[in-house]
């Protein structure tokens, strides 16, 4: 059995971000790790889901996890080959 990844701590790690990462240029676009962390919460909310098994995620949303909720991932069993 993994550990699955809540979806109250991916909104934490998206708030994290946004506070220290805020939007810039003249859209004021969200950075990219914001970006991917709020496509992935996104997701899961489309998806009536409350957690994710961090072996489904991507490449680019374990980096961006890693670096806004690492305490989450350091949890994590390493990813499958993909």
């Amino acid at each position: 059995m993994s550990i699955r990844l809540p979806i109250g701590e991916l909104e934490r790690a998206i708030n994290r971000a946004r506070s220290l990462q805020r939007a810039a240029g003249p859209e004021a676009a969200l950075r990219l790790e914001v970006a991917t962390l709020a496509a992935l919460y996104g997701r899961l909310i489309y998806e009536h889901r409350e957690s994710v098994d961090p072996a489904e995620l991507t490449a680019g949303e374990r980096v961006a996890l890693r670096l806004w909720a690492p305490r989450a991932m350091s949890e994590a069993p390493p990813p499958h080959a993909r």
